[in-house]
């Protein structure tokens, strides 16, 4: 009988949730906004849900271009909580930071049992970034759960997510990624000799371009892959294929590479 009963009571929740789902509701708004970026010399994003895409241009402005998404239950939940879902953006003297605000998790007992009679479920809350800087930027992205991309930039470049991958294209000066279940492809141009680079995952490869004069110090470092590349670098001797310390050219900067579930490959740029 409590098997049975517990049968049942498992039918009822999937029932309701099939139920639920299938007259949800989606709405979409974008988000536009150009500032001048004469005198800007650093962006920040700070996203939770949704990737983050920004190239360089020649214009001195910034561009944001937010693309919002929400489902829900019904139509008037949707509308509430895109209406709740918030882009910030400040202007700090030389620094631009966006922010983005999701709706608060309610303190009115909206629990378990709350979604599934309620018909309050989100099954979807996002915001989408498409962001245009001038080349030379300073710029931080973070996200929770996206991509983040990056084309055609120059200056120090912190790029770190949990739920995605990291992907560099087009870049010179000093680059810094860090994703937990992603990816990450890096194709730098130019390095800044001043300071170092790191790129870390830990299920995910790591494929990092380089021009062949480059002059750079490196520590490549994977628990279940193995490190290889296709350019003249100096190895040092070493016991494990897992753990390589190597020159590039006459060395310089350290760029540092390290994953656990995955392999790394350094290659050429040009």
């Amino acid at each position: 009988m409590i098997i049975s009963g517990l049968h049942k009571f498992c039918f009822l929740i999937v029932f309701f949730a099939m139920f639920s789902s299938s007259y949800s509701t989606t709405l979409e708004e974008t988000f536009k906004k150009r500032i001048d970026a004469t005198e800007k010399t650093s962006i920040s994003v700070n996203n939770k849900n949704g990737n983050i895409t920004l190239s360089g241009w020649d214009k001195p402005e910034i561009e944001v271009i937010a693309h919002k998404k929400v489902r829900a239950a019904n139509p008037e939940k949707a509308r509430e909580i895109l209406n709740e879902l918030k882009i910030s953006i400040s202007e700090l003297g030389k620094h631009v930071e966006i922010e983005t605000d999701f709706p608060a998790k309610r303190s009115d007992g909206s629990g378990f049992f709350y979604w599934l009679f309620s018909g309050s479920f989100i099954s979807d809350v996002s915001i989408e970034y498409t962001i245009k800087v001038p080349h030379e930027m300073n710029i931080e992205l973070r996200s929770s759960n996206g991509k983040l991309l990056v084309d055609n930039c120059q200056g120090t470049i912190d790029l770190r997510t949990t739920n995605g991958k990291i992907i560099a294209t087009d870049i010179k000066g000093a680059l810094h990624c860090k994703t937990t279940n992603g990816s990450i492809k890096a194709m730098i141009e130019e390095i800044d000799l001043k300071e170092d680079m790191n790129f870390r995952t830990t299920n995910g490869s790591i494929q990092l371009y380089l021009p062949e004069d480059t002059n750079a110090d490196l520590e490549a470092r994977t628990t279940n892959g193995s490190v290889k590349s296709s350019l003249p670098i100096a190895w040092e001797e070493s016991k494990s294929k897992r753990i390589r310390y190597g020159q590039l050219n006459d060395g310089g900067p350290l760029i540092f590479l390290k994953t656990t579930n995955g392999s790394i490959r350094i290659e050429s740029s040009k």
